[in-house]
């Protein structure tokens, strides 16, 4: 079997990532190049991903391609008749799903010299968990990246390497970031919007708390996502010195979730409901503050070394609503303070 070292190409297998997926699997794409530094690294999935869209210039330092919409492991009569897929030979590959007839459809398809896949407890897999770590039971890892950085250990036999320091962002785009939010003031980050309507903490009190940032002396900077425009005329009229960056950014220029993370960096401290544009500000390693509700942030919370989360359920139940404004207020001012502290030292 090749040591961790001496593998040439790596692939990895998923079915498709959405702008969340993306964020959630950067710490783990990232430890995969600095465990891997001098080996082809190759992304394969069934359907689309963010990695070959919107978050492409992100993982360009860590990927070498991305082969998106292959249709693979869709049927499994490729069992039988697997696909191929131009990557070449490849030494290890990562199949990040847990389905047993996908695993074999595609270890069939590409062939690897060694596989690693979690699916039937590690059935397929070349490297099982107790030969890396006998602690390591058949319980699944309580945090998805967890999960996702055990394969990582399996595929480089414990010789994992975690990516150090913060997300490299694009120099376009921390170039416009600091136009947009010029040095001279200090600013507080708020996101009050998500998809899911039931994750969204009311929208008065992310008034309410942006003023409170106002009286700390933290201009409001507001993130508003496409399908959240009719927020924004209630926020300018309740708070008419409150900005919102991503509205002046030029068209043509850097635009999306890589310029909301850049934006990110300028903030003192953000808050943000669970969100899509709460895991962009959460790679910008800033002071943040999450909010949950159905979901745990134990498993879903992003990786970020200046993170904290706030559970609906820890107030009797899942609505957003039941957190109140006084613990987001007692939360923001402690987050400021740690970040003073930190930039003294």
């Amino acid at each position: 079997m090749k040591q961790a070292g001496e593998a040439r190409r790596i692939a990895v297998y998923s079915g498709a990532e959405l702008l969340g997926d993306g964020f959630f699997k950067l710490q783990f794409v990232r430890s995969l190049r600095e465990t891997f530094p001098q080996a082809e690294i190759i992304w394969i999935t069934t359907g689309k991903t963010v990695y070959a869209g919107v978050l492409k210039e992100l993982v360009a330092p860590c990927l070498n391609r991305v082969i998106e919409e292959t249709g693979l492991a869709m049927s499994p009569r490729e069992i039988l008749k697997p696909l191929r897929i131009g990557t070449g030979d490849i030494d290890i590959l990562i199949d990040t799903q847990t389905n047993i007839w996908r695993a074999l459809a595609v270890k069939r398809a590409l062939r690897p010299r060694i596989f690693i896949a979690p699916a039937a407890d590690y059935l397929l897999s070349s490297v099982k968990p107790p030969a890396i770590d006998p602690r390591w039971t058949r319980k699944k890892p309580a945090h998805f990246a967890d999960g996702l950085m055990r394969l990582l250990d399996l595929a480089s036999l414990g010789r994992t390497k975690g990516a150090e320091g913060a997300v490299a962002i694009p120099e376009d785009y921390s170039a416009l970031a600091q136009k947009l939010l010029p040095a001279g003031a200090h600013y507080a980050g708020f996101a009050p919007g998500s998809g899911d309507l039931t994750k969204r903490w009311p929208l008065e009190r992310f008034i309410a708390l942006a003023r409170h940032a106002e009286a700390k002396g933290r201009r409001p900077v507001f993130f508003i996502g496409p399908s959240e425009r009719d927020m924004a005329a209630e926020i300018r009229a309740a708070l008419p010195a409150a900005l919102f960056p991503e509205d002046e950014a030029p068209s043509g220029g850097p635009r999306g979730p890589i310029l909301v993370a850049a934006l990110g960096r300028r903030l003192d401290v953000a808050v943000a409901n669970d969100s899509g544009l709460g895991h962009m500000l959460a790679i910008s390693s800033i002071p943040l503050i999450l909010l949950y509700g159905r979901h745990s942030p134990a498993k879903y919370a992003p990786r970020t070394p200046f993170l904290q989360t706030v559970w609906a359920q820890d107030y009797g139940g899942p609505e957003h609503g039941r957190i109140p404004l006084e613990r987001l207020a007692a939360e923001f001012d402690a987050a400021l303070s740690a970040n003073a502290d930190s930039c003294a030292s």
